[in-house]
């Protein structure tokens, strides 16, 4: 999408593949994008990189919050998405369970069973 990022919602969207697509592009060469969703991107590397940041900036906001204890998803909008329309709050909960299934993948992150909408997170180790 051309003028904001896109949700990655579980179970239909997997962060590591969102981000494994994200890489990808930063090694093609076209500077121009023609998105299904908003206007044409005239500075693709830079576009791609911003998104890219995003996604780290929103896993590491995902970690400090954890480092203060265990908690669950909605805690965790509350503390990162300040002022978010309570409207898309159910979307960022997903978003946020995207981070989490990969942070747990990756042993970043714990939780009882599979990582699930109403689950308890807190930091490996």
């Amino acid at each position: 999408m051309g003028w904001s990022t896109s949700i990655v919602a579980p179970p239909d969207g997997a962060m590591s593949d969102y981000l494994a697509s994200l890489a990808k592009l930063t090694k093609r060469s076209e500077q121009t994008y023609l998105p299904g969703h908003g206007p044409v991107i005239e500075d693709a590397v830079r576009f791609v990189n911003y998104y890219i940041q995003h996604r780290k900036a929103r896993e590491d906001s995902i970690l400090y919050r954890l480092s203060k204890g265990a908690t669950d998803i909605p805690t965790l909008v509350r503390a990162i998405y300040i002022g978010i329309d309570p409207r898309l709050t159910g979307a960022a909960g997903l978003s946020v369970l995207a981070h989490l299934e990969d942070l747990v993948t990756r042993g970043v992150v714990q939780t009882d069973g599979q990582p699930a909408i109403d689950g308890i997170y807190h930091l490996a180790g």
